[in-house]
């Protein structure tokens, strides 16, 4: 066919043509759109400020992200193949800035053939205000009490002071930092720990670290008492004597753990006088000295030396 003949066929009914032509390319486009789905998650928002300034109200924590494109590639990409961020490091003085929401794809997220990546919302206001550092107590927050004949002794944290960094107006509001619970209910003895601290406000940041060495010494308790009054029992008297009237009472002050204490029941702790040096009737002293269970510390006990007066027993007994 010659050049003409060919241009003149091209050229035949073109407007036709030309319609059928882009018919056919919105119906590709069309199928190809069909075919892409959606899908929609929430994703942590990084604000990354300048060394000189410090975030003086909380921006949102999350944006939402909308991802369209092929079935396979949106379901494979995981959440954290993409790292969503403000920038304001560019940034050298106080105020409010209103700056986009910023993507950055790890490595995974190249591979795959996401058509769209929408994020909600699109900018964000952020308001900075001049760093501010300042030294507080680290105060521990003990929850309960060692059980029963316990103590909590003393205690120490490494570091006792912390650095806290954040604008002047909220450091101003912090008098202290709080550890997390540490319970010492079922604590009978010493123990050493490492604690979380407590951020005492979201805007305030613990640049040295959020935790701390806890030392605690846990003893049993000691308990001083006076029994009184206790009877003196009188042993080692020979069998032909008795003692004339009643024997006198006494008192025993003493020192124990409280474990010991609470096991000591009536008549365990006693004045006893030994009568083995009476020989005969009459007035005699007779050395006095405490029994008392193991484990228990006399500070005290009175009388030393009981007077008395014994006599021989009817012949008929």
């Amino acid at each position: 066919m010659k050049p003409r003949q060919l241009l003149d066929t091209l050229l035949r009914d073109w407007p036709a043509k030309v319609l059928s032509l882009a018919a056919a390319v919105l119906l590709v486009l069309f199928n190809n759109m069909t075919r892409l789905e959606e899908r929609s998650f929430s994703a942590p928002l990084e604000v990354h400020t300048p060394d000189a300034l410090v975030l003086n109200e909380l921006p949102p924590e999350r944006v939402r992200v909308q991802l369209r494109g092929e079935s396979e590639d949106i379901f494979r990409l995981q959440e954290g193949d993409l790292e969503f961020y403000l920038d304001l490091t560019g940034r050298s003085s106080p105020g409010e800035y209103r700056v986009p929401v910023q993507l950055r794809k790890r490595y995974a997220a190249e591979a795959f053939g996401v058509v769209e990546i929408t994020i909600q919302p699109a900018e964000i206001t952020v308001s900075l205000a001049e760093r501010a550092t300042r030294e507080v107590d680290v105060v521990p927050n003990f929850v309960g009490a060692p059980p029963s004949g316990h103590r909590l002794q003393q205690y120490t944290l490494n570091p006792p002071e912390i650095e806290i960094v954040g604008p002047p107006e909220r450091l101003d509001a912090v008098e202290w930092v709080e550890t997390e619970p540490i319970e010492l209910s079922e604590r009978t003895g010493s123990f050493s720990a490492k604690v979380r601290l407590r951020a005492p406000d979201p805007l305030v940041k613990l640049p040295a670290g959020e935790q701390v060495e806890l030392e605690a010494v846990i003893e049993e308790t000691v308990v001083l008492t006076t029994f009184e009054p206790i009877e003196v029992v009188l042993i080692n008297l020979d069998r032909d004597l008795e003692p004339v009237g009643d024997l006198p009472t006494g008192l025993v002050r003493v020192q124990a753990m409280q474990g010991i204490y609470d096991t000591i029941g009536p008549g365990q702790v006693q004045i006893i006088a030994d009568a083995s040096g009476v020989d005969g009737p009459g007035v005699h002293d007779v050395p006095a000295r405490p029994l008392l269970p193991s484990g228990m510390l006399v500070l005290r006990y009175e009388p030393t030396m009981v007077e008395l007066e014994f006599r021989e027993l009817p012949a008929d007994e």
